[in-house]
């Protein structure tokens, strides 16, 4: 909560989209300078935004239908392109709101609280471990990603997280209660460790959109759950901040 600063959530928010007038602007940008913590947060609204637009550039593109124009403005208001702004204003809204719900605050239902505590045990167990904390001797990652390709019955695939400094190290099976499920090992230069759980049984009809949650022990997870896999990038190293960056890019990769 910000309790005593100048500067409100609004501001930071106005600041990414550009609607300060220029002395707030300037404001905020001095504070930005003096608080990294807060500039790091508006790098990340950044990064949503881009994400957003990419994921939403199609729907922003199309033509707006006739039935939406009748509803948002009078027939008489079309020539004079009224209707056309409220209807695409409409339509930017709703994008929106989509993308926000792309990282709504979690809710897991039972499928989901499941994958959040296997791959943070997993975490748990194999992060901490400093000698071994991915199989051995399984040849080289192109090789250990078929294997466990193999093991899961799907494509296993890794995806590069080497823009936020962290590079595949590994990875190993691991037991499923229905299914054997996999985990991708990633570490950063100054050994900060960032896994990525596959769990095929987790899979559901319809993709959740990227959520985040946290356990008790301490470990940050941010997952998803399409119609093929159920996926969990999960540390205790990092920030929610810079986890969030490396969910949001790992989850690109594996989505497109």
């Amino acid at each position: 909560m910000r309790k005593a600063s100048p500067i409100t959530e609004s501001d930071l928010h106005g600041y990414v989209d550009g609607r300060l007038d220029d002395a707030r602007r300037l404001a905020v940008g001095d504070w930005l300078k003096a608080h990294q913590e807060d500039a790091a947060r508006v790098a990340d609204y950044r990064l949503l935004g881009e994400r957003w637009r990419e994921t939403y550039a199609d729907v922003l593109r199309e033509s707006v239908p006739r039935e939406l124009l009748a509803v948002v403005a009078p027939r008489s208001a079309w020539a004079s392109g009224l209707a056309w702004g409220a209807a695409a204003s409409i339509l930017v809204a709703l994008a929106a709101i989509a993308a926000w719900m792309l990282l709504e605050p979690d809710r897991p239902n039972s499928l989901a609280a499941e994958m959040i505590a296997r791959s943070a045990l997993a975490h748990a167990v194999y992060a901490a471990e400093r000698q071994h904390p991915v199989e051995t001797g399984a040849g080289t990652n192109e090789e250990l990603l078929g294997w466990l390709s193999q093991r899961l019955h799907m494509r296993v695939k890794a995806p590069n997280l080497e823009p936020m400094g962290l590079r595949l190290i590994g990875g190993r099976l691991l037991p499923g209660e229905r299914a054997p499920a996999a985990m991708l090992m990633y570490e950063g230069a100054e050994g900060q460790r960032v896994s990525l759980y596959w769990g095929p049984e987790f899979r559901q009809k319809h993709e959740s959109g990227l959520r985040y949650s946290q356990v008790a022990r301490g470990e940050r997870v941010y997952y998803w759950l399409d119609e093929e896999c159920g996926y969990a990038i999960t540390s205790s190293d990092l920030a929610e901040s810079q986890l969030l960056r490396v969910a949001l890019l790992a989850h690109g990769e594996l989505e497109k």
